[in-house]
Order: structure tokens, then sequence, then C-alpha cells
């Protein structure tokens, strides 16, 4: 059973000054490459979206909204995606918290993400803190 909530279809990309001169890529981690300013999500990567949440008897959600469906996929999917990642990896990254949240929140901007200040305050000081 899947405990995820999304999984990628297809690779995604992204890119962000952040990864400029960063190059990224090992034989071990297998979902996710830097390289020449973009960062690449493999196909059949999964992660939860926007936590905590729970779907009690898979009616309903309470917790933190991934915001309604756009293009077909909730509204900041992409944007939990690489913050998920990006957290994933963070021991073995070559970024800091700062720049993980920079990154987050530029990317819900990105996305017109009204709630982004709130989200980014949220990630800032509830979020890893480990890194």
């Amino acid at each position: 059973m899947n405990t995820y909530l999304y999984t990628l279809k297809k690779p995604f990309e992204f890119r962000h000054r952040h990864f400029n001169n960063v190059d990224f890529e090992r034989e071990d981690v297998k979902w996710l490459i830097i390289k020449g300013g973009k960062l690449t999500i493999s196909a059949e990567y999964s992660w939860d979206g926007c936590t905590p949440k729970w779907q009690p008897f898979g009616l309903f959600t309470i917790g933190t909204p991934d915001g309604a469906l756009r293009h077909g996929v909730p509204w900041i999917y992409h944007p939990s995606l690489v913050h998920d990642v990006l957290c994933q990896f963070r021991k073995i990254l070559p970024f800091t918290q700062e720049q993980v949240t920079e990154i987050w929140s530029e990317h819900l901007q990105e996305v017109k993400w009204p709630l982004h200040a709130v989200y980014t305050y949220a990630v800032d000081k509830f979020g890893p803190q480990d890194f």
C-alpha cells in the first residue's frame, strides 16, 4: 500500500539560482540530479504534499491543504515536490535550510499561491531544522 499522496508520472525539471554551480548526481540517490542550474526529479518519485495532513476514511482532508486542482494537479503540487526532495536529501545536498526555504517561498510565489507568506513561515519554523 502506497503511503504517499502523489507519485510523479514523468520527470520534473526546475530551475533556480541556488542550483547554479551545483553538480549533484550519485548512484545511491536515483531520484534527483542537479546540473547546469537545473534540478531534475525522476518519474516514480513519491511524496506526501504539504504536511501535516490526515484523510479520515479517505473522505476529506484535515491539515495543510495543497490547494485546488489547477491543470490537473493540486495548486502547489510542484513546489511541495521540490521542497520534499530537497528536505529528504538535505544531509547530502549542499544547501542550507535558509536556501531551501527561499527556493520554497519563491516557487510558491511563482505559482501565485495566495498563502505563500504563511506557508513560508510555517516551513521555516516547523519544517526540518537539521540541515
